[in-house]
């Protein structure tokens, strides 16, 4: 018999939803599509292989056929008996205990219990409850658990709303069950489910705009979308004037979103100097891309890396395949299909050792898994149109961000530093100079800051970097005692420099292996008493720097260029 699963589900929903909503973190929908799935969920066990029919064929007749009122009371007997689907969530759950359960012959009593349904500790045979004992269905409970032995004869005499108001204590509690057990649930009888993945790629967005917020009382930070250019590979001087030149090109151009939808290449490289967004783009680009694929299958799949933190070790595929974390030929099919949408951030922040390995990997990634959709940032010396490749006729269209004009300055103000934004702006207006520096939107964030604080604006970028950076110093002080900023500051300018020194660019650095070292060559040169953990963990804080699988590395290129130039213009100092 076809069960018609989509009335039957609306059927249940109206018997049962005022009902769940006592409880304020059910989601009604999704605990109902779960039961669904977990009732028709194969097992390989005997003892329960009536549940998947039994069940949807009871609730079909009960709630969809003109049937008369006996031949719905002697149905209902078989939906009654909460405890093989009861049983079935055991065995799904903790296959273990519910072996024990088998061979022990415990009842109905000790299921519950194990599944911790009975959190009131309520008397199957009370016939009342006061008001804090009601909670948790306690009374659905009661009334479904004294339907465990009964037979067709025994409702033979039942009215309708007799019959309905036991359904509905019934259904209540094969819903809450679910719901009690959803995650382990969920991932039984969808395994490859992404749900997961994608809510979690949305709290990530979270924690990189937190890296941009250093505003006191400022609890998030507004994106400002930024516009790029597309750029062509230069030509040869005469190729207009050659008669044969019959194309000519038009330089696309918008914000990022609306040029990816634009296009009709599946891949794009986004180019753009330190500070202009590159990241915050992406990152922004990929919390739509999760939400959107949360509402709907069949959007792309967002796949996000800091290509800083790769290492020697790392392969690209891999690195996708336990991103995912998924049954692992379930992800290499949706890499066939081309489910995902893939940003990789900052080819170059990748180690100076390990750059042709990681561009090769990138390469053959788009090659092999062409129907993805691709989007590469970079500062405009690290990339060389090194993806493109001729075989394959694939040329991949390279765009430009744009700095910042006018409108955008007044809307970052506007959105970020509203009370400082007169001032700034007419600043602006005053110093073309300082209207250059501001035109990319983590100096102008910096810039509103130290406004915030000192009232007034340092006329060079180094300055405002500086001035920037003592202000989360000062802040830092104000809550620890302790806080030597100049100490603290000492040590970010030597590891700066060094990191700088060793990689090349801001790529990823293992602690225990660089970082501790190189901070611990510093501690010893100038006699500090300073523990090297504590100053991470500082650092770690104020977003100075960030750390992902043990890679420390500075949260922007800018802060570590900033340390490095200070860490120089400390020693040109000194040695006069």
């Amino acid at each position: 018999m076809q069960i018609n699963w989509t009335n039957i589900k609306t059927e249940i929903l109206a018997e049962t939803k005022d009902i769940l909503q006592t409880e304020p973190n059910i989601n009604v929908n999704e605990v109902l599509d779960l039961f669904v799935k977990v009732l028709l969920h194969p097992i390989n066990e005997t003892d329960l292989a009536g549940v998947m029919t039994r069940i949807p064929n009871a609730l079909q007749k009960i709630f969809l056929e003109n049937l008369s009122r006996l031949d719905k009371n002697a149905y209902f007997p078989d939906v009654a008996k909460i405890e093989p689907y009861f049983r079935k969530i055991l065995y799904i759950i903790d296959n273990q205990a519910y072996q024990r359960v088998s061979k022990s012959r415990d009842g109905l009593g000790s299921i519950i219990s194990i599944l911790d349904l009975n959190s009131n500790n309520v008397n199957f045979n009370w016939t009342s409850l006061s008001s804090n004992q009601k909670t948790h269905f306690a009374e659905h409970l009661i009334k479904a658990y004294q339907l465990r032995n009964l037979e067709s004869h025994h409702c033979t005499d039942w009215n309708n709303a007799k019959l309905y108001g036991e359904l509905r204590s019934v259904l209540v509690m094969f819903l809450f069950a679910t719901y009690k057990h959803f995650r382990s649930l969920k991932l039984a009888v969808e395994p490859n489910d992404l749900t997961d993945y994608l809510q979690k790629q949305k709290q990530l967005f979270k924690v990189w705009q937190s890296r941009f917020v250093h505003i006191e009382g400022k609890e998030e930070f507004a994106e400002v979308e930024l516009y790029a250019k597309e750029v062509f590979e230069d030509t040869d001087d005469n190729s207009e004037d050659d008669e044969d030149f019959e194309e000519i090109k038009i330089a696309r151009e918008g914000k990022i979103g609306e040029l990816r939808n634009l296009i009709s290449e599946k891949q794009m490289v986004i180019l753009g100097e330190v500070g202009m967004g590159k990241s915050t783009t992406l990152q922004y680009l990929h919390f739509n891309d999760a939400q959107s694929a949360l509402q709907n299958k069949n959007s792309p799949i967002p796949i996000y890396f800091e290509l800083k933190n790769l290492t020697d070790k790392d392969h690209l595929e891999k690195r996708i395949i336990d991103r995912i974390d998924k049954d692992h030929d379930f992800t290499l099919e949706l890499l066939k299909k081309g489910a995902f949408s893939i940003c990789l951030d900052g080819l170059n922040e990748i180690e100076k050792n390990i750059k042709v390995k990681i561009f090769t990997q990138i390469k053959n990634l788009i090659s092999d898994y062409p129907n993805n959709f691709y989007i590469i940032t970079s500062r405009p010396q690290g990339y060389n149109r090194e993806f493109d490749d001729l075989l394959q006729n694939r040329n991949i269209p390279v765009f430009v961000l744009q700095k910042m004009e006018n409108k955008q300055i007044n809307e970052f103000l506007e959105k970020n530093g509203k009370k400082v934004k007169d001032y700034i702006v007419t600043e602006i207006n005053a110093n073309d100079r300082l209207r250059k520096i501001v035109q990319t939107p983590l100096m102008l964030l910096m810039l509103i800051a130290v406004v915030e604080k000192e009232g007034k604006i340092p006329k060079e970028k180094g300055k405002i970097i500086r001035a920037f950076m003592f202000s989360l110093y000062d802040r830092e002080q104000k809550q620890i005692i302790d806080f030597d900023k100049d100490t603290f500051h000492l040590l970010l300018c030597y590891l700066g420099y060094q990191t700088r020194d060793l990689t090349g660019s801001n790529s990823g650095l293992d602690r225990d292996e660089y970082i501790f070292p190189i901070l611990e060559e510093r501690k010893r040169g100038l006699g500090l008493m300073i523990n090297i953990l504590d100053f991470l963990r500082k650092a770690l804080d104020l977003n100075i720097l960030v750390t992902e699988d043990n890679q420390y590395s500075f949260t922007h290129e800018l802060y570590q260029e900033y340390y490095a130039a200070e860490f120089i213009h400390q020693v040109r100092k000194i040695n006069g």
